[in-house]
């Protein structure tokens, strides 16, 4: 047998794998903080029975009308993505924000950009369309999260509240903005600091892929500079509306957030909406960083503003309502991916694409 078909059938090399304390450590981590959280910081303030009492309180017809808001939130999320990628669908980009949204969430989390980039391209757009889809949808929802604390700011001067928590956390959520603002304008001006990013993006996708044993191969540096290559075009015609639908998305989710504070009697003599607006911009914001994602913390900074300004004798009220709002923004979008990715893993299979899903599985989607 020749050299070059012995080099042919030899196997393909197995990712090593990793020790069980590396793959375990990040999901311990996340759950001891999820558990400090609401097991000892929480409690702190509130008293669950009294909370879970407040929800049970809640009438019929406000249960419906939060649940039509949060479903309706569903379309300008996936106009995002449809802002990003010229020439998807609605449906199809209402799929990727559930299916975003689940992969993100769901331990150990982190797969949501693979899955992305293998949904678009079983639709049949380019890897580089793909790629600078992906990356442009972060941008546009988070143009529409860091631009909130502005409002935020510019709404509490108006009602002239001036408080000392208030204002710091209308700086912390600014300084956000420029700093955020700044790096994604030198990502795309800067060709080191997009190899730089593409070197760490492709250090995570394979250190998350790797938590799995899979090997992922992909050149993030050089995709990410095919990012910079369409992105001056997809950003500069669309960003206007990518930032113009997220923002709708942001106002449905506060929506829910107002009507839940409402709904369990809290008035607006207690905590007005645009004190309600600030904590919500705030946590908005800093949740472009994904370690503030985690649950827990964004209920931790909720309960803790609002009940500043409601007094402690509303704080089961105020967890009550921060509980509900988180249900149906963060916990709601969670089945309806998992059945969206399910349902698009099906068609792929009826298609007969198995190269897709071996790409998938590998990290590395193929072409449809």
């Amino acid at each position: 047998m020749s050299d070059d078909a012995e080099a042919t059938t030899a196997p393909e090399q197995q990712p090593e794998k990793q020790p069980l304390w590396r793959r375990i450590l990040p999901l311990a981590v996340g759950v001891g903080i999820v558990v400090f959280l609401f097991g000892w910081v929480l409690p702190q303030f509130i008293d669950y029975e009294a909370v879970f009492r407040s929800i049970g309180n809640i009438e019929w017809w406000q249960w419906l009308i939060l649940l039509v808001i949060a479903v309706l939130r569903f379309l300008p999320e996936g106009w995002i993505y449809v802002a990003a990628q010229p020439g998807l669908k609605t449906s199809q980009g209402v799929q990727l924000f559930l299916v975003a949204e689940t992969m993100a969430n769901v331990p150990p989390g982190g797969l949501d950009l693979i899955s992305r980039y293998a949904m678009t391209r079983y639709w049949g757009f380019s890897a580089a369309s793909s790629t600078s889809a992906t990356i442009a949808s972060w941008v546009f929802a988070s143009l529409s999260k860091i631009v909130l604390p502005v409002i935020a700011v510019a709404l509490l001067a108006i009602d002239n509240i001036r408080e000392d928590e208030l204002d710091a956390l209308a700086i912390l959520a600014l300084v956000i903005v420029v700093v955020a603002g700044a790096g994604i304008t030198l990502l795309l001006r800067s060709p080191k600091l997009a190899d730089w990013v593409g070197t760490l993006l492709g250090n995570v996708v394979r250190w998350v892929a790797g938590l799995f044993r899979k090997n992922v191969q992909t050149d993030f540096v050089q995709l990410l500079h095919d990012f910079r290559d369409q992105a001056s075009d997809v950003l500069r015609s669309r960003t206007h509306i990518g930032a113009a639908a997220g923002l709708a998305a942001r106002i449905a989710a506060f929506l829910v957030l107002i009507l839940a504070v409402r709904f369990v009697g809290i008035g607006a003599d207690e905590v007005s909406w645009t004190v309600v607006f600030a904590a919500f911009a705030f946590v908005m914001a800093i949740g472009v960083i994904p370690i503030f994602n985690l649950p827990g913390i964004t209920e931790v900074i909720l309960i803790g503003t609002l009940t500043r300004y409601a007094g402690s004798g509303f704080s089961d009220e105020i967890a009550a309502a921060v509980f509900v709002y988180r249900i149906l923004t963060w916990l709601l979008p969670i089945p309806f991916g998992g059945w969206a990715f399910n349902r698009w893993q099906d068609s792929v299979k009826e298609s007969g694409d198995e190269e897709l899903l071996d790409g998938f599985a590998k990290g590395e989607p193929a072409a449809s």
